[in-house]
């Protein structure tokens, strides 16, 4: 972990600390964490392992690759992930995916382009659709307050997550991006190590071939599934805690952090303790109490880097990209 890494971390814990300090108590969340139930604790891990899973699963899916490679994907999901909690960087994970996936798993440029963005539109849209079926589900036993705010979290989602996304997807087409790229043509190319076709033509292959595909349809499904077992995760917190609410402030627990994931410049991992911190505060829209609030957001971020570091070895031995080799790898590129 680099030095600027390093000061982010440090101010983003001593920032947390102190809210807990100011405005908890170091004893309330003791208090709450004495009543853990570290079964429901365990499954919220389990089920954010199923989650990681499913959303390496629904890229390859895209990716058009054979089922039986389908784990190198995985594998290469979780290394990404992994890197978000080392490089402070928003799109961290993204990036190394596209890394490994170019120069070790032997697919194009376009191809990894193309699948990544239908991956960002599959998992956010997807939100959308459950949110729809659990709100009509649980009709009218939300308070006129969590209603509001519910509704507030899904405008923002929509017009801050969603809506870019699929700008941006669209973006990619054009003869802008096109030369956008061109210009970085020799460095890109010095770091996939091949050369650099029709960008646009293969583009407009690659996506009408996605999207036409069942492999679309299947990888919007898979991530439907992710969404539903990150959220079962949260609720699993709120059951270890012995909190009493319905599925639906789950949902929105897991609705909130994503917005903060794609909305913060650096990386949900790399920015421990900032994320944390807004966390903490956020869920209290939600009606939790400042003490809940804080414990809820440190036992999710334990259990995430938890299932992260249970796939970590793993993945780092199918796909023999270990630390020193992977440096050497980028240093080779000039990366």
């Amino acid at each position: 972990m680099r030095k600027g890494s390093l000061l982010i971390l440090a101010a983003g814990l001593a920032a947390y600390l102190l809210y807990i300090f100011l405005y908890v108590g170091f004893g309330n969340i003791y208090y709450l964490l004495l009543k853990l139930d570290p079964r429901f604790f365990l499954l919220s891990i389990l089920f954010l392992i199923a989650s990681i899973v499913l959303h390496g699963f629904a890229w390859y899916l895209l990716l058009g690759g054979s089922f039986g490679r389908g784990y190198r994907a995985v594998a290469a999901t979780v290394i990404g992930l992994f890197a978000s909690y080392m490089i402070p960087v928003g799109a961290v994970s993204e990036v190394i995916r596209f890394y490994i996936v170019t120069r070790f798993l032997g697919f194009g440029v376009v191809k990894a382009i193309s699948s990544i963005f239908i991956h960002r539109v599959c998992i956010t849209v997807s939100p959308i659709v459950a949110i729809a079926a659990l709100l009509l589900y649980s009709g009218g036993s939300v308070p006129a307050m969590e209603r509001m705010a519910f509704a507030t979290i899904i405008v923002v989602y929509i017009s801050a997550i969603v809506s870019p996304n699929i700008i941006a997807l669209g973006f990619i087409g054009t003869g802008i991006f096109e030369r956008l790229v061109r210009r970085f043509e020799g460095y890109i190319e010095r770091i996939l190590g091949q050369r650099l076709g029709d960008l646009r033509g293969e583009y407009r292959s690659s996506m009408g071939e996605m999207l036409r595909s069942w492999r679309g349809l299947a990888a919007f499904i898979a991530s439907l599934a992710e969404w539903i077992f990150l959220v079962l995760s949260m609720y699993s917190i709120f059951m270890a805690l012995e909190l009493r609410r319905d599925l639906v402030y789950a949902v929105f627990s897991i609705l909130l952090i994503q917005i903060l994931w794609w909305i913060l410049p650096i990386s949900f991992g790399g920015s421990i303790g900032i994320t944390d911190l807004i966390a903490s505060i956020a869920y209290q829209i939600l009606g939790f109490g400042t003490g809940v609030s804080a414990t809820i957001a440190l036992l999710y971020r334990l259990s995430s880097l938890t299932a992260l570091l249970v796939l970590l070895y793993p993945s780092i031995k199918i796909l023999g990209l270990y630390p020193g080799e992977f440096r050497r790898y980028m240093s080779s590129s000039k990366y």
